[in-house]
């Protein structure tokens, strides 16, 4: 069966094929303007897409990976702008024999090159990506209104999230039917111990699940469930009911943590390897709930760019796990760390009508404090839906 692998996502326009030529273990193959890249024969082996080695629905893998040998005896050619592979023996879960990998395929998924760049079909979120910001996206904040992002301005505004880490929804109904339906636009609500749709409000705090959001505390910024090993990906908060006063009584907060960690990277870097290496607990605990998790402030990728920030000094659990000389540090690091987010927070209080979308990954969230009521519905979506909404609508 001839396997045709077809880079009709990426659909780039690349040079032909020129040649292509066993090099041990490995093929190495020459565009015609002159870009050479190897490839192991297993490798090759083991991402043959015909209906053979690769459901045709699922797109699972089908073969099984470990019977392919290290030096699979093949026989090549370039026909047709494609390199077509004669396998000389079947390996388990698959019959096939012949495989064809098109020169932008092939292209896209070179990996013996310097890693100077991700990968072309590299397709997880990365840094180059944002718009870090500080106190000026006060006066810029980037918004949609509700009806725009239940209809055709659905893949601008989810742009916009994307590049920012929040984004402001106008003129939203003030229902939880309302609420639930836009997150879902995105993903399936996700369901944590807060249930799945919830509401802050002061007089039902007792009633409701404890957590000092359901107060009228000021909350310092923070990111949400850093005690679950995966905390949530966005956070909603539809504003039905604003605090009476002054502007800053019930005023939210908002810090960019990749914008922290960028600055702390390039101005204390001491501070940056600190909070990038050493896993801090934070934990959650009520009647009949006892969460725990031990993760990094900020989370590279493997290229070592920021990926992940996660911070709530509220529910970091006792410095025990780390030597004496390594807690000093954590205080001293601390401090250039929260003079980073107090430097770059911006406020800004929602107006009855408005939803705020905020990347939790990324973007830490609090309040100030206010008298009287003030009501806001959310939920919370997975990042990996929130990621699969990205790559569905063409932004990753």
């Amino acid at each position: 069966m001839l396997a045709s692998v077809v880079s009709a996502r990426y659909g780039r326009a690349f040079s032909s094929l020129a040649k292509a030529a066993a090099v041990r273990d490995a093929v190495e193959v020459t565009w015609t303007d002159g870009l050479t890249a190897k490839f192991h024969k297993i490798w090759l082996r083991d991402h043959c897409t015909c209906e053979l080695c690769q459901h045709p629905s699922t797109k699972q893998r089908q073969i099984h990976t470990a019977s392919i040998p290290l030096d699979a005896p093949a026989t090549l050619s370039v026909a047709g702008d494609a390199l077509q592979i004669q396998w000389q023996d079947p390996i388990a879960g698959s019959a096939c024999k012949q495989s064809a990998f098109t020169s932008s395929w092939l292209r896209d998924h070179v990996y013996s090159s310097p890693k100077t760049t991700y990968p072309a079909n590299y397709r997880q979120d990365r840094l180059e990506n944002k718009v870090l910001w500080g106190k000026d996206l006060a006066d810029k904040m980037p918004s949609a209104t509700y009806d725009a992002m239940m209809g055709d301005g659905f893949r601008d505004g989810m742009r916009l999230l994307q590049q920012h880490g929040l984004l402001l929804v106008k003129n939203t109904p003030d229902s939880m039917d309302a609420t639930e339906a836009f997150a879902r636009r995105i993903g399936f609500v996700l369901e944590t111990v807060y249930g799945t749709m919830w509401t802050t409000r002061p007089k039902t705090a007792e009633m409701s699940y404890n957590d000092t959001a359901s107060t009228n505390l000021e909350l310092p910024a923070h990111t949400d469930c850093t005690y679950l090993y995966t905390p949530p990906g966005l956070q909603i908060f539809n504003c039905v009911q604003q605090a009476a006063g002054g502007p800053a009584d019930g005023a939210s907060r908002y810090v960019d943590g990749f914008h922290v960690a960028e600055r702390l990277r390039q101005n204390d870097p001491a501070t940056f390897e600190f909070f990038s290496t050493i896993k801090l607990p934070f934990y959650c605990l009520d009647d009949d709930t006892s969460l725990a998790t031990m993760e990094t402030v900020i989370d590279l990728d493997y290229r070592g760019n920021v990926q992940g920030f996660r911070l709530n000094d509220g529910d970091r659990a006792a410095l025990t796990h780390l030597s004496f000389e390594e807690v000093g540090a954590f205080y001293a690091h601390h401090k250039s760390l929260w003079a980073a987010i107090d430097e770059l927070e911006v406020v800004h209080k929602l107006d009855e009508g408005d939803m705020m979308v905020v990347d939790n990954s990324r973007v830490m969230h609090g309040r100030h404090a206010f008298l009287g009521e003030r009501a806001l519905i959310g939920c919370y979506i997975g990042k990996t839906e929130y990621d699969s909404r990205l790559r569905v609508l063409g932004l990753l």
